[in-house]
């Protein structure tokens, strides 16, 4: 078994993951000494025969792959991040650029929780909606982020436990890099206070949890928080 898949994963089979047409995959081509990570999506599958996913592009022109690649799989789906190693049977390029992977016979799954929070390290903004809504924001930086809250530390106090504040950060999604800003409502659930060793100033931690999200942001969120555990596993905070 290759070292890549050498982790506490429990075995599963293609079709427990669960995977829909249209779900975002990471491709990482073994032969590749920078291992980059490329992201595609499925199309869909024959079991036991085949797997076709769109071939990843750069910049709208797609790699290069060959036949007989061996390719290193990522999928998150419900609660875990799955992977698996498989090879290209066939690169087509007509009527559109795919590839057929072949059917991989073990797939591990990693189970996560399901606030499950992510090393970041997101600039943001947040003001106190009870003592001053129309304030000048108080500057944070995003520690950790879940779907339902997050860690900020900021340079002055933003409250106490139970204040109400509002959020104000931005990530990128993969592979278009499209900016996605959020401005959710949140709650102080825990505050605490500590001297910054280096520039002797105070530094003002906050455990936050968010309030109610539209659908769609909701769907933003969780899928920064899933490209984030594709890309490294090691970010779960």
């Amino acid at each position: 078994m290759s070292a890549q898949l050498q982790s506490p994963f429990r075995q599963c089979s293609f079709e427990q993951m669960h995977l829909q047409t249209g779900d975002r995959l990471q491709l990482e081509m073994l032969s590749d000494p920078a291992r980059t990570h490329h992201f595609t999506t499925l199309i869909g599958y024959v079991p036991e025969l085949s797997v076709l996913v769109r071939t990843p592009s750069v910049r709208g022109e797609s790699i290069a792959v060959r036949d007989g690649e061996t390719v290193l799989v990522r999928a998150f789906s419900g609660r875990s991040v799955y992977a698996f190693e498989t090879t290209v049977q066939r690169v087509c390029l007509s009527p559109l650029s795919y590839l057929h992977l072949a059917y991989p016979k073990l797939v591990r799954a990693n189970p996560i929780r399901g606030a499950e929070r992510v090393r970041v390290e997101l600039r943001g903004t947040a003001v106190n909606l009870e003592e001053d809504p129309h304030g000048i924001p108080v500057g944070c930086t995003f520690g950790d982020l879940s779907l339902t809250g997050a860690q900020l530390e900021c340079g002055q106090s933003l409250g106490n436990k139970g204040s109400r504040l509002q959020v104000f950060f931005a990530f990128k999604l993969e592979p278009q890099g499209y900016e996605v800003k959020l401005t959710p409502e949140a709650e102080i659930q825990s505050a605490r206070r500590r001297s910054d060793p280096q520039g002797g100033v105070e530094i003002y931690s906050y455990g936050v949890r968010f309030g109610r999200m539209h659908a769609t942001e909701s769907l933003l969120l969780q899928s920064y928080i899933q490209q984030l555990l594709l890309n490294d596993r090691s970010r779960i905070a």
